[in-house]
């Protein structure tokens, strides 16, 4: 009896471990290990996403333009460090109550520029905002030595230096009385807009004749007009 109760055991053991055998099936052999792929540096991703999305991101700056033609600007930032632009035809450019463009730009307005690198380190305006600012107001006094009524006026001032004044039917002569004539010893009140080009006088006030030190200039002339105005 002990004897039959081993052998039904032991036959009862092995087909379990047969069974469990048949059901698992065969076992899989490992694969070659995964090899990652080329890791992008952050240079490369950078120029990626340039080529993506343009020529670089946009940038703003802020400051006084320092110097201006129909190709370029260059800006003078508020820590005195000096930006060029490139400007062109896509570039947009505003001036509050003004015509856009490049010849309404004038050295010395605040102006913002947003800009984008074209890749090789130029940086390329898109859009120029001017803000031309307040008025400038200057009075010159001296010796008249051109003068053609209605359209200018040129003075030689205290400093030695030639100053000349664009004149308009705006413009007023005091006191009432006076004649102006070259010789005459006068003060010019002439206001500037930094958007505009040149002075425009408003008055011209004649001083008494005799007053004021020195003597007219040697080399005055009636209806002689410079080509250039000097900034006064």
């Amino acid at each position: 009896m002990l004897v039959l109760t081993l052998a039904l055991s032991l036959f009862f053991v092995t087909s379990q471990a047969f069974a469990g055998s048949a059901t698992a099936g065969p076992k899989k052999t490992p694969g070659p290990p995964l090899t990652p792929g080329p890791q992008k540096t952050p240079g490369a991703q950078a120029t990626e996403n340039a080529g993506e999305h343009g020529k670089g991101k946009p940038q703003n700056f802020r400051g006084t333009i320092a110097a201006v033609d129909t190709s370029s600007l260059t800006l003078t930032l508020r820590d005195g460090s000096s930006v060029p632009f490139v400007l062109t035809s896509d570039t947009r450019i505003k001036i509050p109550g003004r015509t856009g463009s490049s010849a309404s730009l004038q050295v010395g307005m605040q102006a913002m520029v947003q800009a984008r690198d074209d890749g090789s380190g130029n940086l390329v305006a898109r859009a120029v905002m001017a803000i031309p600012g307040q008025p400038v107001r200057v009075h010159r006094v001296g010796w008249v030595t051109q003068y053609t009524p209605g359209v200018s006026i040129t003075i030689q001032a205290s400093d030695g230096n030639d100053y000349t004044f664009t004149l308009t039917a705006d413009t007023k002569i005091l006191p009432g009385s006076s004649e102006v004539t070259v010789g005459s010893r006068v003060t010019i009140i002439a206001p500037r807009d930094p958007s505009a080009v040149g002075w425009t006088a408003i008055g011209i006030v004649v001083h008494p004749e005799g007053s004021g030190a020195g003597s007219m200039p040697p080399t005055a002339t009636a209806t002689e007009v410079p080509t250039a105005m000097p900034t006064p």
